[in-house]
């Protein structure tokens, strides 16, 4: 009987762990400056040592899954999206708890961007990075409130 041959798409392995390393690298960077810790900080509070969190952080070795868990459950699943990314999602909280009302952070956020956006603002009405960065973590908690009230609304739906 013969042979079927079977094309398999191969993808280059150290592409892929350059990918990976460097979304690691940015899930760390990212908890940094969202949260204003060191890696030592990260290092003790995932429960790892700060060398192997640093050779994450400079992409010369792998985290492992456990510790990206770890990440994820200490500072908020929405931390990890730069590995998501590297398969087209993000991370959505499950606990579907919200901080209180949206409403404030949804207009203070939208005042962010139209201030970015106006003639007057540093980059005149096209932002700039500085003036994203600073508006950076109150989107990340805006999205984090909207996943809060759709998953409100899809357990009521639920429970009707």
């Amino acid at each position: 009987m013969p042979q079927r041959t079977i094309n398999v798409l191969r993808v280059n392995e150290v592409e892929e762990r350059e990918e990976y390393r460097s979304a690691v690298a940015e899930i760390l960077r990212n908890v940094q400056n969202d949260y204003g810790v060191t890696l030592l900080e990260i290092a003790e509070t995932i429960g790892v040592s700060l060398g192997t969190i640093s050779n994450a952080a400079n992409k010369k070795a792998d985290l492992s899954a456990t510790f990206l868990q770890r990440i994820g459950r200490a500072y908020g699943p929405h931390e990890l999206d730069p590995y998501y990314r590297l398969s087209g999602g993000r991370a959505v909280a499950r606990a579907d708890k919200s901080d209180g009302d949206i409403m404030p952070i949804l207009m203070n956020t939208g005042a962010q961007i139209a201030q970015a956006r106006s003639p007057s603002s540093p980059g005149g009405t096209v932002e700039i990075l500085r003036e994203k960065l600073g508006y950076l973590p109150d989107l990340r908690r805006l999205r984090r409130e909207i996943d809060a009230l759709i998953g409100q609304i899809e357990r009521e739906r639920e429970a009707a």
